[in-house]
Parts: C-alpha cells; sequence; structure tokens
C-alpha cells in the first residue's frame, strides 16, 4: 500500500490540540467539584410568607381574600394582590427583595411608591412565561413598610404559591438560587459540559466519517435532560443572567429531549415494522415541537401552557412506542446489550410516573406548587444517562475490539508472513491507489535475487528464508519512503518510485550498494547478489502498473542472463 512521508509528523501534530481539549475540560471539570464541597448557603434571607395576606380577582369578576400566602391558585389573566407588612427587626442593611415566580407579570410598589414595573406587551404576553427570578433592590427605610405584589398570571394552569419570597443582602441571591445544592449544581453542570463536549465529538466525527455516531443522540439527549433539570432549579440564572432565555430553556429542552432519544432508539431498533412506526411518530411529534415554539415565541397571546394537554399527550404517546419499539421492535440474539436499556428505560417509567403523580397531586389536587425537591425527577435522569453510557460504552468496546480484529486480519491478508513487508494482494491495492490518486509519473522496479536455489539445495530452507528476509528487509528500507514495494512471488520483488526516473535510478543503485555490502560481510558461504528491470511511466507516455511490471519482469531476466554471461 502507499506509504506517504510526514504521516508520523502529521499525528503528532494532531494529537496537540486534543491534549490542551483534554487538559482544560479536566481541568475545568476539577474546579466545579472543588466548588461543589463549599455547599453554598445564604448568610442572612428573611421569609416573607408569614407577613402576607392575598386578594385575588378571578376571570369571572369576584374577589377572594386570603389571611396568608396560601392563596390556592389563579389561571390565565387571574391577577393576584400580595400585601406584606414588614416587621421591624429586619436587620440587613443593604437589602433587596428575592421573588422566584412561574408565568407572571409583576409589579412592586412599596408605601404607594413603585419599586418595579414588568413591561407588558399585550401583543406578546408569551414573553413571561417561564421561571423567573427577581432581585428588586428595597430603600434603607424599608423596615415597618408595607410592600405590594401586583401579580397577573399569564399560563392556563395553576400558579405557584409565594413561600420563596424573602428580602435577602444585596447581590446575595444566587447564594439563593444554589441554596445548600452545591453538589446537585457542580454536578449537573460537569454533565452538561461533558455532553457539550460529547455533541461536538461524535459531530465531528459523524461528519468525518459520513455516519451518524450512536453516541450523537446519546449525547444530545444527554445534554437536553440535563439542561431542563438545570433549568428547573433556575440555576442557568448563575451562568447566563436574568434574561427571557433562561426563563424558557427548561421548557424548550423537555420537550425537545424525546427527538434525540427516538433517533438513537431507531438505530437499535431492528424489526422494520418499528423502525417505520417510530419514524413517523417521531416527524409528527417533531413537526408540532416547531410550531409549538415557533408560536411561543411569536407575538401571540399563546405559550407552551396553552398547549400543555396536547405536548404532554403527544410526548407520552411518542415516549410509550419509543419503549413498545424498545422490546418488542430489538432481537436479543443481534444486540447483547439491549437489557441494559430495558431494565434502566423500567427504572425512569417507575420514577416518571411518582414524578407525574406527585405533581398533579400538589398542583392540581393540593393547588399548591410543586415542592421544591427533585429528588425523583433527579433519580430518574441519572438512571436513563448511567445506562445509555453504559450500553455505549458496551457496544463501542464491541465495535472497538471488532475493528482492532478487522484491522490485523488486514494487516495479515496484505502482509508476507515470511519477510513481514507487503505482499503481491497489498501491491496490487497500492497499484488500484495509484489509479484513484491519478499517479502517472514513476518508475516500475523488478528485483530477482541469485542464488537461491544454490542456499536451498548446499545449505537448506533456513539458510535460503534468511536472504530472502535479509533482502526483503533492504528493500523495505530503500524503496518504502518513496512509493511501495513488496514480495511478488519467490524471491522476486517488485518496488515502485514516484516521480523522475533518475531518483528511482539512485534509489536501486543505493540498494545494489546494500546487496554488495552484505555479500563483503560473509553471513552467507555464497554470492549475494540481485538482478533489477526498471521501467518508467509519465504523464505524456503514461504506462499501465500492470504493464510496467511485466516489461520490468522482461528487462530484468535479459540483466540477469548478462549477469550470468559475466560470471561465466
Amino acid at each position: 500500500m502507499i506509504h506517504k512521508k510526514g504521516n508520523k509528523k502529521d499525528k503528532k501534530s494532531m494529537k496537540l490540540p486534543n491534549t490542551i481539549g483534554l487538559s482544560m475540560t479536566i481541568f475545568l471539570i476539577v474546579m466545579i467539584f472543588a466548588f461543589s464541597l463549599n455547599d453554598i448557603e445564604t448568610e442572612d434571607f428573611y421569609p416573607l410568607q408569614e407577613y402576607m395576606s392575598t386578594d385575588v380577582t378571578y376571570k369571572d369578576g369576584t374577589t377572594a381574600h386570603f389571611d396568608d400566602g396560601d392563596f390556592g391558585s389563579i389561571t390565565k389573566n387571574e391577577r393576584l394582590i400580595v400585601h406584606i407588612k414588614l416587621p421591624t427587626e429586619i436587620n440587613i442593611a443593604t437589602a433587596e427583595l428575592y421573588i422566584p415566580l412561574y408565568n407572571a407579570v409583576l409589579n412592586v410598589y412599596i408605601d404607594d411608591m413603585e419599586l418595579f414595573h414588568d413591561t407588558v406587551d399585550s401583543e406578546n404576553i408569551s414573553t413571561h412565561y417561564g421561571n423567573r427570578i427577581y432581585e428588586i433592590p428595597l430603600p434603607y427605610d424599608y423596615n415597618s413598610k408595607e410592600i405590594i405584589l401586583d401579580i397577573t398570571s399569564v399560563v392556563s394552569m395553576p400558579y405557584s404559591d409565594l413561600n420563596g419570597i424573602g428580602i435577602i443582602p444585596a447581590n446575595q441571591s444566587w447564594k439563593r438560587i444554589i441554596n445548600k445544592q452545591s453538589i446537585i449544581f457542580s454536578l449537573s453542570l460537569t454533565l452538561m459540559i461533558m455532553a457539550i463536549i460529547c455533541v461536538f465529538f461524535f459531530l465531528v466525527r459523524s461528519i468525518s466519517l459520513r455516519k451518524i455516531q450512536l453516541g450523537l443522540p446519546i449525547a444530545l439527549f444527554e445534554l437536553l435532560i440535563n439542561a431542563w433539570f438545570f433549568g428547573s432549579l433556575r440555576m442557568f440564572y448563575l451562568i447566563l443572567g436574568n434574561v427571557e432565555f433562561c426563563a424558557k430553556l427548561e421548557y424548550y429542552a423537555l420537550y425537545l429531549a424525546p427527538l434525540p432519544l427516538a433517533a438513537f432508539i431507531y438505530t437499535v431498533v431492528d424489526v422494520p415494522f418499528f423502525k417505520k412506526l417510530l419514524t413517523g411518530v417521531t416527524c409528527v411529534y417533531a413537526l408540532y415541537y416547531i410550531t409549538a415554539t415557533f408560536i411561543e415565541l411569536s407575538p401571540v397571546k399563546y405559550n407552551y401552557s396553552d398547549m400543555l394537554t396536547s405536548m404532554h399527550l403527544l410526548t407520552g404517546t411518542t415516549i410509550v412506542i419509543m419503549v413498545v419499539a424498545l422490546f418488542v421492535g430489538t432481537k436479543h440474539k443481534t444486540n447483547q446489550y439491549i437489557f441494559i436499556l430495558r431494565y434502566g428505560v423500567l427504572i425512569s417509567m417507575l420514577c416518571g410516573i411518582l414524578e407525574l403523580a406527585r405533581f398533579n397531586i400538589t398542583k392540581y389536587i393540593l393547588n399548591k406548587s410543586w415542592v421544591s425537591t427533585h429528588g425523583v425527577s433527579a433519580i430518574a435522569i441519572l438512571v436513563i444517562a448511567v445506562s445509555l453510557v453504559i450500553y455505549l460504552i458496551s457496544v463501542s468496546a464491541d465495535e472497538y475490539t471488532s475493528e482492532i480484529e478487522r484491522k490485523q486480519l488486514m494487516v495479515l491478508a496484505y502482509k508476507d508472513p515470511l519477510t513481514d513487508i507487503s505482499n503481491r494482494a497489498a501491491c496490487y491495492k497500492s497499484i488500484e491507489e495509484m489509479e484513484e490518486k491519478d499517479i502517472k509519473e514513476y518508475t516500475m522496479v523488478f528485483i530477482d535475487l541469485n542464488n537461491l536455489k544454490v542456499a536451498n539445495d548446499n545449505y537448506g530452507h533456513d539458510i535460503g528464508d534468511l536472504l530472502i528476509k535479509t533482502v526483503a528487509s533492504h528493500i523495505n528500507e530503500t524503496f518504502s519512503e518513496s512509493g511501495f514495494c513488496g514480495r511478488w512471488g519467490g524471491d522476486e520483488f517488485v518496488a515502485c518510485v514516484f516521480g523522475s526516473r533518475k531518483n528511482a535510478e539512485n534509489l536501486v543503485e543505493e540498494f545494489l550498494n546494500k546487496i554488495r555490502e552484505e555479500d563483503k560481510s560473509g553471513t552467507f558461504p555464497f554470492k549475494v547478489s540481485a538482478a533489477c528491470g526498471l521501467v518508467s511511466s509519465d504523464a505524456e507516455d503514461y504506462l499501465d502498473p500492470l504493464e510496467a511490471i511485466r516489461q520490468a519482469d522482461a528487462i530484468m531476466y535479459e540483466n540477469k542472463k548478462l549477469m550470468k554471461a559475466a560470471r561465466a
């Protein structure tokens, strides 16, 4: 096969950016975990729920008063007025009001003075959709004053309660977000960083190999599901700031996650019917997701909450079909690691059912906000993430082993077992590569050993084999870097030198000098020599490589007769 100079140098140069990237990744992950060892906690937080009274104005015009912050629930366009009588004992000099809210328009007043005004675009109410963190500075004399929160819901679902509202020292809200969750923050951020790196790695590899790698949809799913979890904890504010993108990212990620998961399961499924079924359902889901997202982003009084029932129904249907395809559409005999996915999916589904039950009970039956813990969701995410990664590692290990075995077989198929250089089949392959690369300027050299029969008959085949291996070693050292060479059969060898004939003649002379030195060394008890024949080709007088070998063989034979005559 064709060899090129500089391959080793290129490989070394490619290792440098890979090493730098790996080093930076390890450094970043170590720093994140070091951060997790410091369990961040708010220095001073004063909750205000016990000082609240609320007035609710419903869509039908009726009103209701509640003596505390537990007002039940409100839906889209219903209004909530929260009165907070601040106590005198709050001792925070430079303070701000910390308000975590879901899906609402907010205005804040203190003793009839406006502290904060949420700009409302009546033509694009969906801009207020999602979870937000409001940080509103308080005047220095805020003690004993009354704060009024004017809240309007923008969703068609029960509204969350107000138990997270409080007074906090200025610039400490990030600590409140991460409060006693440093490990969760660090672990989730690390997983997202690793997923991003894997996405880029598998994407580049898929493009270079022109084939979608199994790890790409897995890495995308891991990234999206961790982004949803990270966003649901409001932790994107710690990285990106208090922007609208942070408020909606958890929804974008959650509803997008089934698509790469479906793409992955499609590659696993081997029953044609389930492949077609999965393709159809996934296309419908993708089209609906794109349409819903377009509507949600457009200046229309509509958002994901208005499409929540249909979104959940379609998501659930897609997931059920994926699970059925995973269990029924795959054959254990052709996929020995499928049990890893099946057990992971079963455990995650159980966690998902528990999470769904908890969400609906707390939200719709108890009319409470969802509990602050995400323990069940975290378990489900961890289980499915680990099962996907273990499956990928198992399959990749098998593919890697198979690839190594295939390469070893290829080496054996193209290598001469006696001399350890290329054989005749490898020479044919190199000739095919020459023709593919349109190499027309070359010189074909045909080499034949002398006295091999003398060595075998008088000194044994071991000496004959040693002679062949010794000459083959000199041929490989001389010609391999300038083209290709190999054992053609018996005591015959072929070498091809790319470029001018003059370069080939110099190399032939170099090879013959090595043979003369070998003869003088006395290693063999007979004369060591070889006959050569050269035939050249160029762009003007191109010669087919196989024809060049045939002609070089004939010229070598004439030279061999001349050498015998000279010895006689």
